[in-house]
């Protein structure tokens, strides 16, 4: 049971992007592994900046 939770959990988090900062992390590591990742604050913060640059209220 307690693995079943665990794994719709998990899923849970991939469907939602709550995991998205620990992809990011794992691929830097082995995409770029002399390179440090964002902070997570530095991260969220850039996700935000990417969504909402291309609002241009034009509409």
């Amino acid at each position: 049971m307690r693995q079943f939770l665990s794994s719709g959990l998990s899923l849970l988090r991939g469907v939602t992007g709550d995991d998205a900062y620990e992809k990011y992390v794992a691929h830097m590591r082995s995409a770029e592994p002399p390179q440090q990742p964002m902070s997570e604050k530095e991260f969220f913060r850039a996700q935000m900046e990417q969504k909402w640059s291309c609002i241009s209220g034009c509409c």
